[in-house]
């Protein structure tokens, strides 16, 4: 007895000298870590509008930013507002990035908070020449769907067209409350919808690119790189888009909402929107029958929706004219399904080059 217990006394002995000699050995590597610590990367807090600008942002910046887009997924930046508690976290951050042209009504109360707080403001277009959506543009259903039946209606007609003609024109109350809608959400009739054309979002792009380097000039080079690869990506995109028009057997396309200006301006096709430039704009009974007319009169086999707009009036017409439905992505916000897939700006918009090829066959 006396024997075992001698043993365990030494079996005691020799692992606490173990454990001793262990804790003195991460006691020397912790002093070692204290010695010579690992950099610590300074990180921005970068608050975004829209799923573009946030992507850019992500892209562009890298292991250096975190981005933070306040639209939540699924919903619209031309109705959301944020929070109390968002806006005192965007006060907090170092960039707010919009993207401007009366998109976001939210905006100028947001910037009135951030006056004071430090915190970069940038307005991401800047630099883009916004177009006057006008007539093809402008309700996407008010004149358009008047004066339809002859080319010259498809011709550029944000060019030809000024907002004194659109309040002439709406011949009602109702329509002229349209017009005052959109005059709040889009200011000066100016299309928003710049990053939906690849080579205005290169701009976008840029202007994020130097905001980071101002931001944070130490890693100019790291962020000029990754900008350099988001351009040459939407130089592409824009060639590919480009091919699919030149290829198209026809011009025109209807969708759910006007928002699609900008393929027009670069691209040369026509888009025939259900409701306005703003998706809540929603054409009378008489524009409806008129949009119904128009699409049996260019033999439209194609309805294309949208991932966050609602379809109501859109499925009257599908179903009206017999039409098929495709679906284009605003790329406004993401949808839940987006974010399972692992979507990006690149992949929905090679979608959307398909799908419009689809509907211009």
């Amino acid at each position: 007895m006396k024997k075992i217990s001698s043993l365990f006394a030494l079996i005691l002995i020799v692992s606490s000298f173990l454990v001793a000699c262990g804790g003195a050995g991460q006691t020397e590597e912790q002093q070692l870590g204290k010695e010579d610590p690992a950099e610590e990367v300074e990180v921005l807090e970068l608050y975004t509008t829209i799923f573009p600008l946030e992507d850019f942002a992500n892209k562009i910046g890298g292991d250096f930013v975190n981005v933070t887009n306040l639209v939540p997924i699924g919903a619209d930046a031309h109705t959301f507002e944020p929070t109390a508690r968002e806006m005192i976290s965007v006060a907090e951050g170092d960039a707010f990035i919009y993207n401007g042209a009366g998109l976001e009504g939210f905006v100028d109360a947001l910037i009135e908070t951030l006056e004071d707080e430090g915190v970069a403001i940038v307005k991401a277009s800047e630099g883009i020449d916004f177009i006057d959506y006008g007539d093809d543009h402008s309700d996407g259903h008010e004149e358009e769907h008047e004066e339809h039946g002859h080319e010259e209606e498809h011709d550029h007609e944000h060019e030809e067209h000024g907002h004194e003609e659109e309040h002439e024109e709406h011949g009602n109350e109702k329509e002229h409350d349209h017009e005052e809608d959109h005059e709040h959400d889009h200011s000066h009739d100016e299309d928003p919808h710049v990053w939906l054309d690849p080579i205005h979002s290169i701009t976008l792009a840029e202007n994020i690119k130097n905001t980071l380097i101002e931001l944070l000039p130490e890693q100019e080079e790291i962020f000029t790189s990754n900008f350099e690869e988001v351009k040459t990506e939407l130089e592409a995109i824009d060639s590919e888009f480009q091919a699919m028009v030149d290829a198209a057997a026809k011009d025109t396309f209807f969708v759910s909402h006007a928002g699609y200006g900008y393929w027009e301006e670069r691209y040369g096709i026509h888009q025939i929107g259900i409701s306005g430039i703003s998706p809540t704009n929603e054409p009378s009974q008489r524009q409806l029958q008129d949009i119904i007319q128009l699409a049996n009169e260019n033999g439209l086999e194609y309805v294309m929706f949208e991932q966050n707009i609602p379809t109501k009036v859109a499925d009257v017409v599908k179903d009206e004219v017999g039409a098929e439905a495709l679906y284009l992505h605003n790329l406004e916000a993401l949808v839940a399904e987006d974010v399972d897939n692992g979507e990006d700006y690149f992949s929905l918009m090679r979608k959307n080059i398909e799908a419009l090829g689809t509907a211009l066959q």
